[in-house]
């Protein structure tokens, strides 16, 4: 892993994503006209990272497996595999 902080960065993302309504990606989606995102929201911006690591793991899995891994998942697990990278739990 190149920059061992962003390990902390997945892990934060998949925490906020579950946290109210379920592990459903939808940190994951940009804002539309008048409809703020979570990921816009001024109490995630500055803090939530790691979005060029999934959106690069969505674009290799779907060119491997078109329309099969979910957004959600592809979270959970770079979440679980950014800990396990820098030495932490594996869960």
């Amino acid at each position: 892993m190149k920059n061992p902080g962003i390990a902390a960065g997945l892990i934060r993302m998949h925490f906020h994503d579950c946290f109210v309504r379920g592990c459903d990606a939808s940190v994951l989606l940009d804002s539309t006209p008048g409809k703020l995102s979570e990921k816009e929201h001024p109490a995630n911006k500055p803090s939530l990272r790691g979005f060029e690591v999934i959106d690069e793991v969505k674009r290799e899995l779907e060119t491997l497996c078109p329309r099969t891994v979910s957004c959600a998942d592809i979270l959970a697990f770079a979440a679980r595999d950014g800990a396990l990278a820098v030495g932490g739990i594996s869960y």
